[in-house]
């Protein structure tokens, strides 16, 4: 009898560690970093008011865990021509690298349809669950927001 309230409880351990490690493995796979970058965050950017004209991005990005990242954004802005009595709405795909430090910050270099790659600093923020960004270089204007795991 002694055996075998031995042998259940750890088989009940066993099994509890083969759960434990199977979470683990899968969430460390669905990483873009183990630093905590996760796979997929949707993001809100904007160009402030003061900048002509202001715009507004709204996307998701990908971090595919290798240094790569694509997404979809969608850019809106003041529909500058004469007489518009509506913004302008412009959907575009993106492509790029990103480099993640030890400290939770790192660097995103996005292409956007042939142009210069726009450099963007980032933090992680909230365990990984959110990060705020800053573009830093390749345009002379400020770009700044936030973004959420999904």
């Amino acid at each position: 009898m002694k055996n075998r309230s031995r042998v259940i409880i750890m088989t009940a351990v066993l099994l509890i560690g083969d759960g434990v490690v199977a979470t683990c493995t899968e969430t460390l796979a669905g990483r873009g970093s183990e630093s905590g970058v996760d796979r997929f965050y949707g993001f809100m950017a904007n160009i402030p008011p003061s900048l002509t004209p202001p715009t507004g991005f709204l996307g998701v990005i990908t971090f595919d865990g290798a240094g790569n990242v694509t997404g979809t954004e969608t850019i809106v802005s003041p529909d500058l021509s004469p007489g518009a009595t509506t913004v302008s709405v412009q959907t575009s795909p993106f492509t790029g690298t990103y480099t993640l430090n030890g400290d939770g910050t790192g660097i995103l270099s996005l292409n956007f349809g042939g142009d210069t790659p726009t450099q963007v600093a980032f933090v992680t923020t909230d365990g990984g669950a959110g990060l705020m960004f800053v573009q830093t270089g390749s345009r002379n204007f400020l770009l700044m927001g936030t973004a959420r795991k999904q």
